[in-house]
């Protein structure tokens, strides 16, 4: 009986176990997708480099070169991404506006970019635009608050199309008038007995308004656009003074100051 007992006992044990083991060893398998190894990175370590290498430049043309051979195609890629990602369109323009109103917000900040501090130059640019983005989309609401504060206040206005055809009628006027006086400004400030009030740079770019104020329907189908966007403005300002993104900023502010006391004394006449 006690033989019988063990070998009954041995038997129940050698059936067990590997069961119970087999339990104990099994892993659950992995939800999720799994990552494309075939997948194409567009800002890896090589545009990482490209950034750090256009940042410490100090030759324009070197600048340049670098950012149309290696980060223009990233950029262009991250801003596209993170516009429909975080869906930060700005409903009162088109894709392509809202696209090169935010590279060209992105490339006056590049050079701001502080490589000792660790941070990764995708992570840096990607924050920029986000932020810029969600501002512009910020604005946009406040426009809109006061919009509708303004027909609560007016509501017949808007049953009435005179209104708005004779509000754009005048708005065109006073942007056409507000560019003639802008270039006679520009001309006056730009003459030989007035060139002591400028410096190199700012003679620079006030030529350059002056030749893009004056012929801009030439010039903007020759850089491949209709509109006056930001992007195209600094790439004609680039190509024809050769000076850098900083430069034409700092060169600007005498010229942003002459367009708004222009615009003020217009308005008050």
């Amino acid at each position: 009986m006690d033989s019988q007992l063990i070998i009954e006992t041995n038997e129940k044990e050698t059936v067990e176990t590997p069961s119970t083991v087999s339990e104990v060893t099994k892993t659950p398998k992995k939800r999720g997708r799994k990552p494309n190894p075939n997948k194409k990175i567009y800002f890896g370590e090589e545009e990482e480099k490209a950034f750090i290498e256009y940042v410490n430049t100090t030759d324009q043309r070197t600048k340049d070169r670098i950012f149309s051979k290696k980060l223009y195609y990233p950029f262009t890629k991250m801003i596209e991404s993170i516009i429909r990602r975080y869906n930060l369109f700005t409903p009162d323009e088109d894709f392509e506006e809202t696209f090169h109103d935010t590279m060209s917000f992105l490339i006056t900040k590049l050079s701001n970019f502080d490589a000792s501090k660790k941070y990764k130059a995708y992570s840096y640019c990607g924050t920029i635009c986000k932020n810029y983005l969600i501002l512009k989309r910020t604005q946009y609401g406040k426009k809109i608050e006061k919009q509708i504060s303004y027909d609560l206040l007016y509501p017949n206005n808007e049953s009435d199309t005179r209104i708005d055809v004779n509000i754009e009628k005048a708005t065109m006027e006073f942007n056409t008038e507000l560019i003639s006086k802008t270039i006679s400004q520009l001309q006056e400030i730009l003459l030989p007995e007035n060139a002591y009030t400028l410096n190199e740079n700012e003679t620079k770019i006030g030529n350059a308004l002056l030749e893009m104020m004056m012929n801009w329907e030439d010039i903007f189908k020759y850089l491949g656009s209709k509109k006056f966007n930001k992007s195209c403005v600094l790439q004609f300002i680039r190509d024809y003074t050769d000076l850098p993104t900083k430069e034409i900023r700092d060169g600007m502010k005498k010229y942003k100051e002459l367009y708004l006391f222009t615009k003020e004394k217009l308005i008050n006449e």
